[in-house]
């Protein structure tokens, strides 16, 4: 019995020390050993059996992540773990949640998803590059994105003044119409705040308020009142309609946005939060925003779910694992985390539709 306990302790105190499933057995072994000072036997490596899949025709999306979750495998196993630490954040009522979210996963149809959860209050927090509530507004301006093909002549395309996003296309004339509605939105917007300087989830609740699209991710903000914050928002179309915008006006009392006054309002959320959690689609801006507030504010993530393509090895942000980020101190040690390595447009639906049937199941 005394073997017994002293091994279930040890696997314990591994799994602290090591934390996410894919390392469970690999990252900090030779550590472990040398804090618990037990020997690892044969029998103790071989201790659960992949449960292989069944697939009928009554599966719901959740009960699929359960399989995964049996067999605990590769990336199905990571999907899975994902779906149960985004549930644990969201049902932790002490967690401010921040969704962070970068590449073109608007314009590829994630757009109704991201409002639908800022509305339902399962995320907190937004943090976005600016590009993509660009997509965003050209939808809610009345513009569209189009089923493409990524095997195309993008010369053909430039004739036809159609732009190329992958397999994704959208137009000029969408651009241009977005370009004009929002100079004079920027107009109607420097009138109301008497030229005071906005942070930029302010001056996107201000864009909300005077959408009609209920669809729209920057409409469900203002709604909500949902912070979404856009720290690069120069970086895309917004800072040329700006630009444009400069140019024709004739006040000189112009719109003002001023990208150091969110770093207040985003530390005042971090340090007020009794716990911190990230949901990250793609990496970038966004995904650093959330992490150094989270370190600043000496807090540290307490849970952390990344989707991603992008690779460790090139020393970027995007690709640097959850480990690297225990070494800033901006995630953790003992955080609840997995890295999936995969498409946010395969991944990040799976995960939202069954937290939704969890949640439907066993309500908050």
């Amino acid at each position: 019995m005394h073997a017994l306990l002293k091994k279930r302790a040890y696997f314990d105190a591994l799994k602290q020390l090591t934390q996410s499933r894919e390392n469970f057995f690999f990252l900090d072994i030779e550590y472990a050993h040398s804090k618990l000072r037990v020997r690892m036997k044969r029998e103790d490596f071989l201790r659960e059996y992949v449960s292989h899949m069944k697939i009928d025709s009554v599966m719901t999306v959740d009960d699929l992540i359960q399989k995964f979750d049996a067999s605990g495998s590769f990336g199905a196993g990571r999907v899975a773990t994902a779906c149960d630490i985004f549930e644990k954040m969201v049902r932790d009522k002490d967690c401010t949640v921040f969704l962070t979210v970068a590449g073109a996963i608007v314009p590829a149809g994630l757009r109704t998803v991201i409002a639908d959860l800022m509305r339902k209050k399962r995320v907190d927090v937004v943090v976005s590059t600016a590009a993509n509530m660009v997509h965003d507004l050209i939808e809610a301006f009345g513009g569209h994105h189009y089923k493409g093909h990524y095997l195309v002549d993008d010369f053909t395309l430039y004739k036809y003044h159609i732009y190329r996003i992958y397999d994704i296309f959208v137009t000029e004339d969408d651009y241009l119409k977005l370009d004009s509605g929002l100079s004079d939105m920027f107009d109607e917007i420097a009138r109301d705040t008497k030229n005071q300087p906005l942070a930029s989830h302010e001056f996107v609740w201000e864009i909300g308020k005077r959408l009609k699209d209920p669809n729209s991710i920057v409409r469900a903000a203002y709604e909500t009142k949902t912070p979404l914050f856009l720290p690069a928002i120069r970086d895309s179309e917004f800072g040329f309609v700006y630009w444009l915008y400069q140019q024709r006006t004739k006040s000189k009392k112009l719109l003002q946005v001023d990208a150091f006054k969110e770093v207040s309002e985003i530390m005042k959320i971090a340090s007020n939060s009794e716990r911190l959690g990230m949901v990250v689609l793609g990496g970038g801006v966004p995904r650093n925003t959330v992490q150094h507030a989270a370190v600043t504010a000496k807090r540290g993530l307490d849970y952390a779910v990344i989707i991603t393509m992008d690779r460790a090895e090139t020393g970027g942000l995007s690709g640097s694992t959850l480990e690297e980020t225990v070494s800033w101190g901006k995630v953790k040690k003992t955080a609840e985390k997995v890295m999936v390595i995969g498409d946010v447009l395969i991944a990040f639906p799976l995960m939202v539709a069954s937290l939704e049937e969890r949640l439907n199941k066993k309500p908050m």
